[in-house]
């Protein structure tokens, strides 16, 4: 079908590539990547990225820019928050004399707290005016057919639903994570829930359709707003492009050596309000040291991806410096090689974010590789992992529990009777088919919105 003929959906995505290769930019990348075979033109709205800002980065995603087909327009906007640059900047006017300290120290101080609390949901919301500019003039010169808003973060919603009050084209929130009752949600002051609560409610009651990720999060949603039809929570889960794996059974693995590799990747932080924390990893490996110093030489724990220099800390704290590494940002075939070379693949979920399945853990299952040990609480996660036979679910808190499964493992591993997960199955969760389905739910909301005009 020719490009004239396609309908046109807009994506409001505020994190795309260049930013974050890590869980935010994929989805959206990959749902791009392929509706254009399926008759949906994307036309893109997201924020400049001649610069990084001070809350998001452009991190080892340039390459998926190469994925997206040359027909998508991708269009930016000013992001309405201060770059790193300005930021510098800033900084450096301070220097000057003790009257510019104080300008920048009052002016500044007055931009986060404005940023920090007078902004509902988050600091975002900051990109509204521009996006909703931008995106109204999108929606009448690219004759857009619908709006498809992708989250978080979750100011995005809000763009979207007053998008739709502009222009009256049907809106699809994507939710790839959940934004009531989710540990930094309940971390927050009740006046200030009170109002978010009210926020999704609203825009939810503006979607024709919501999509969900995991069917935890379609139950929560469902249970949330009784009021609304349940066909109207709709579950398109997270997945993995297995394009990117065809190479992978041929893809030698990392040259390793006789050490049992415990192999964590993607992105940790060291929030207090929503933690992906390895201290308990940590101790439970300290406890192995110390009632078996010899397994010193034997194991290591390897972090691809971010590693906070909290967790670094932590490490030593452990004395078990000399055993955990960090390799920072590889590419992807890399990490597809240190997963064929591991012997037990770590995800830490959020703690207390029971509707989360970690992306991670999709990718570890189409590796087809080891055992995956996920420290979590019961939840989306733990289901999907026990259902499927694709490892071990310890509580995130549970040092004794962590310390047998990985001497489990290793034990296995010794006697050379190592597991390894099976990928069967891991078809439903491929992106080109995860996109089939939003295909389908896009004509739906289409053909009712023109069926009504």
């Amino acid at each position: 079908m020719k490009v004239t003929e396609m309908k046109k959906v807009l994506i409001i995505a505020r994190a795309f590539p260049p930013f974050l290769s890590v869980g935010h930019s994929i989805r959206a990348v990959k749902f791009t990547k392929y509706l254009p075979a399926l008759d949906w033109l994307p036309v893109v709205l997201t924020i400049k990225d001649d610069n990084d800002y001070e809350t998001i980065n452009k991190v080892g995603s340039e390459s998926m820019l190469q994925e997206i087909p040359p027909e998508v327009k991708v269009i930016r906007t000013t992001a309405g928050e201060p770059s790193v640059k300005f930021l510098e900047d800033e900084r450096r006017f301070a220097q000057r004399n003790i009257l510019t300290a104080l300008i920048v120290k009052v002016f500044g101080a007055g931009r986060r707290w404005a940023l920090r609390t007078l902004l509902l949901p988050d600091r975002h919301l900051a990109w509204l005016p521009f996006a909703l500019q931008r995106g109204r003039q999108i929606v009448r010169s690219e004759d857009i057919d619908v709006i498809f808003a992708t989250c978080p973060p979750h100011s995005a919603t809000i763009v979207g639903a007053f998008l739709k009050v502009l222009t009256q084209k049907p809106l699809i929130l994507d939710y790839r994570d959940d934004w009531i009752d989710t540990p930094w949600y309940k971390s927050r002051r009740k006046l200030r829930r009170m109002l978010e609560k009210g926020l999704e409610r609203w825009v939810v009651k503006m979607a024709d359709k919501v999509i969900l990720v995991t069917e935890w999060s379609q139950k929560a949603f469902q249970a949330r707003y009784p009021g609304e039809p349940s066909d109207k929570f709709i579950l398109i889960p997270n997945g993995v492009d297995l394009k990117d794996f065809e190479g992978i059974r041929t893809t030698p693995a990392l040259v390793k050596d006789s050490k049992f590799t415990i192999l964590h990747t993607g992105s940790l932080n060291d929030s207090t309000a929503w933690a992906r924390s390895p201290d308990a990893l940590f101790q439970a490996v300290h406890n192995i040291i110390q009632e078996q110093p010899e397994l010193a030489e034997e194991l290591e724990v390897v972090f691809a991806g971010d590693f906070p220099s909290g967790h670094r800390q932590l490490a030593e704290e452990c004395s078990i410096s000399s055993i955990v590494k960090g390799t920072g940002h590889l590419s992807h075939n890399d990490v597809l090689r240190l997963i064929k070379s591991a012997n037990l693949l770590l995800a830490i979920n959020y703690e207390g974010f029971a509707t989360l399945i970690p992306g991670k853990i999709y990718e570890y299952w189409a590796a087809g590789g080891p055992p995956i040990l996920l420290l979590s609480c019961p939840g989306a996660a733990a289901d999907f992992i026990e259902q499927r036979k694709l490892g071990i679910t310890v509580d995130p808190s549970d040092i004794a529990g962590i310390k047998n499964a990985i001497l489990n493992v290793y034990q296995q591993a010794i006697s050379n009777a190592s597991l390894c997960i099976s990928p069967a199955g891991i078809e439903a969760y491929d992106r080109q088919a995860l996109t089939h389905k939003l295909a389908k739910v896009l004509s739906l909301v289409s053909d009712h919105n023109s069926g009504n005009n």
